[in-house]
């Protein structure tokens, strides 16, 4: 008899816990009270945009603090960071004008504040200013388009031409977000183009266009099935590891088994190619080894190249002078947009990369007859003691 009483006891209450009403028990550490107002000590406009310092509520369960506004375009915008953080950065405005801005205290029960109404007034959104600064020039095969973004915003550069009945027609976009750099639209025809180019940002903001009319210089492809490697007096095989060294014109780049590669030893590291045919040259791509290799391993870094029109009465080889008897054709440096070491690259590393790393060779250099190169890696990245190509490709006027 006492076992069962004790058992009844117990049931009662287990069945009196579970019949407590929990629906106004929120998150750990909250409460029901909205927290106090956010002071806005300073408003800094800036272009697109405008950078709101604040000192937030004492409230103990305080999770963040948001900005809501809405753009020129009337589309519902929210910014929030921590309650740790003491500025809200806003950005993504094309318009420059004033624009009511909502500053709000959020706890963990997600209480808000009463908001704080501010106006902010951004300056000249950075597209408007990368438009204006724009200055095109006639290039080989194309124009090139040189520009200043000193705030480095994430733009695109889109061009079109004019047909022949004076539409537009979309031809490719440009994605950067470089200081101060040019780009070069190419592969057009020697004969006057209407090239019609906007700005956009990432929030999908538009510039008016802008308008060149120039004329392409020649710039032809040399086509790469007479292409063979020269074997010469100090050249590094670039078949190794189960490589090939055609695979360096062979039209693939972006995966990281298809390539040139040496062996590994101590640099400069020298490759001779017949490009079985002769031509002023103009310009040239080296595309770096792609994949998980990008910008390291023994991807060029600094390199020099050399030329001749045939191999006769060359001197005897020299390795302390790789281009002893060759003509001078420069010296390069490849570039990556981020600045980031080696093994951390951006979707613009991968994007410029993949696009080839365009290199123009000097007035001196385009005036020789050429139909053989000599190139010299003195530096790969990450200082590799390897050189791997992914593949080579020239431009220019080819004369036989």
């Amino acid at each position: 008899m006492m076992l069962n009483k004790n058992y009844l006891i117990v049931l009662l209450i287990i069945f009196a816990f579970s019949c407590v009403d929990d629906s106004d028990h929120g998150p750990y550490g909250s409460d029901n009270i909205a927290p106090g107002k956010v002071i806005v000590n300073e408003i800094i406009n800036t272009a697109g945009g405008a950078v709101i310092y604040f000192t937030p509520p004492a409230d103990e369960d305080l999770l963040y603090v948001k900005a809501t506004y809405n753009d020129e375009n009337q589309i519902d915008r929210e910014v929030i960071v921590s309650a740790v953080i003491d500025s809200l950065n806003i950005v993504g405005f094309a318009q420059q004008g004033t624009y009511p801005v909502d500053v709000i205290a959020v706890d963990r029960g997600e209480n808000e504040s009463i908001p704080t109404v501010i106006n902010i007034s951004p300056l000249e959104a950075p597209i408007h200013a990368i438009l204006n600064s724009m200055e095109g020039s006639q290039d080989f095969g194309g124009i090139n388009i040189s520009y200043l973004n000193p705030s480095r915003a994430d733009v695109s550069l889109n061009m079109s031409t004019l047909d022949e009945n004076g539409n537009l027609v979309f031809r490719e976009s440009f994605y950067t977000s470089q200081a101060n750099n040019s780009y070069s639209f190419r592969g057009y025809d020697p004969e006057p183009i209407t090239f019609v180019i906007y700005v956009e940002d990432r929030w999908g903001n538009q510039t008016a266009t802008r308008s060149f009319e120039v004329t392409p210089l020649e710039d032809v492809f040399l086509a790469k099935e007479y292409w063979a490697i020269q074997s010469m007096p100090g050249d590094e095989s670039f078949s190794e590891y189960g490589f090939s060294a055609n695979q360096i014109w062979d039209g693939y780049w972006s995966n990281q088994w298809n390539c040139g590669h040496t062996n590994f030893l101590p640099l400069p590291h020298q490759l001779t190619l017949d490009l079985g045919q002769t031509a002023k040259l103009n310009r040239f791509k080296l595309y770096q080894r792609g994949g998980s290799e990008l910008y390291k391993h023994g991807n060029p870094k600094r390199f020099k190249m050399y030329g001749r029109e045939d191999l006769n009465g060359l001197p005897i080889y020299d390795p302390d002078n790789p281009g002893g008897g060759w003509i001078y054709l420069g010296d390069f440096e490849s570039f990556k947009p981020s600045g980031l070491p080696p093994g951390s690259n951006t979707a613009e590393d991968y994007e410029f990369q993949d696009n080839g790393e365009d290199f123009v060779f000097d007035y001196d250099a385009r005036q020789h007859d050429i139909r053989y190169i000599r190139l010299v890696n003195v530096e790969s990245w990450n200082n590799q003691m390897v050189t791997v190509i992914g593949e080579l490709s020239f431009w220019g006027s080819v004369i036989n």
